[in-house]
């Protein structure tokens, strides 16, 4: 099993990706709010040399927008279908700022029923 995790800034497309997800056979999805590095270490120390490197390497982040994380866990066989699910929403993922997505292996799982 994989878990398969997407970071968006576009939260408008939340809702999209779970119905893409839900039609390519995907049973079950989790969003939660999430925010970056660079807008956390941004409140603590608003001069800090760090948040300045981070911002030209984020360059085009907008650090008043949070972001949400979707996550889903799947057989292995169904990540690409996950991968191509969100992707009919977000296009390509190597536009600036359009995403990370990223897959963990999931040694065991609990409370998860197949027949979902």
């Amino acid at each position: 099993m994989q878990a398969v995790f997407f970071v968006l800034k576009q939260l408008e497309l939340v809702d999209s990706i779970m119905e893409a997800l839900a039609d390519a056979g995907i049973k079950g999805a989790t969003a939660i709010d999430s925010e970056g590095m660079a807008r956390s270490l941004t409140r603590l120390n608003q001069n800090s040399a760090m948040v300045h490197l981070l911002k030209g390497i984020l360059s085009g982040e907008d650090e008043a927008h949070k972001s949400k994380t979707i996550f889903v866990i799947v057989e292995e066989e169904q990540v690409e279908e996950v991968k191509a699910a969100i992707k009919s929403v977000t296009g390509e993922l190597t536009k600036p700022n359009a995403g990370i997505m990223f897959g963990i292996p999931v040694s065991f799982v609990e409370g998860f029923s197949k027949k979902m």
